[in-house]
């Protein structure tokens, strides 16, 4: 075999599987670690950290590498339940995030809109014993309506979320291109962010592709 042969074989043998990079993400999100998510039907990457463990220095680093419009998925029961309805409801938003209105926490936040503010409605939008009386509306944090349709960007959070063995809630935000900050971050871009930053890198397509599967091998979630 030659030296040609020889690294091809390698390349391919080490090219990590869909599986193996949910795995991954998965497993530094149950750590409360953010990861990199890349979403091919937008061309865009977004910034995911599990909701229940957003802390003031993980929504600082969130909003100053991204656009700032942190948002929060949350399940369609669970906007009922606290009362999240959607931000606007007639058809031509079709093709756009499907946002309910915006939220702070009633309780130990300032005007909402400081990362500590941020972190603080987060976990309370995470919290299963957060009610509607918990919010007040509108605030500056963007729940997303996941429908549990099995597609998109919201759906695929939440499924990350889940093989983690956290609270299906998951925080997100679009990352900014670092070499051009009026435009939103490649996918070559946010897997190099990555690796400079530590953070695991799974796209969309990994998602949805193992979704038939219960959990990637070798990850052992949390229970909850």
């Amino acid at each position: 075999m030659t030296t040609v042969e020889r690294r091809h074989r390698s390349a391919v043998v080490c090219e990590p599987t869909s599986t193996a990079r949910l795995g991954t993400a998965a497993a530094a999100v149950s750590a409360g670690r953010t990861v990199v998510l890349f979403d091919p039907a937008s061309g865009e990457a977004n910034l995911v950290l599990a909701a229940e463990f957003a802390t003031t220095a993980a929504l600082a680093f969130m909003i100053r590498h991204t656009s700032g419009f942190v948002k929060v998925t949350v399940t369609e029961d669970e906007c009922v339940r606290m009362q999240l309805p959607p931000m606007w409801a007639l058809p031509e938003s079709t093709g756009c995030p499907d946002l309910a209105v915006t939220v702070d926490a009633v309780d130990g936040i300032g005007t909402g809109i400081s990362a500590t503010d941020r972190a603080r409605t987060i976990r309370t939008i995470a919290d299963p014993a957060t009610g509607p009386a918990a919010l007040s509306r509108p605030g500056h944090v963007a729940p997303v309506i996941a429908r549990g349709t099995g597609a998109g960007l919201a759906d695929a959070v939440v499924r990350i979320m889940r093989v983690a063995g956290v609270r299906p809630v998951g925080a997100l935000c679009e990352l900014v291109s670092p070499s051009n900050e009026t435009a939103m971050a490649s996918e070559a871009e946010s897997i190099e962010f990555g690796r400079r930053h530590g953070l695991a890198f799974v796209s969309v397509n990994d998602v949805m592709r193992d979704a038939a599967t219960s959990i990637a091998p070798g990850f052992a979630p949390r229970l909850i």
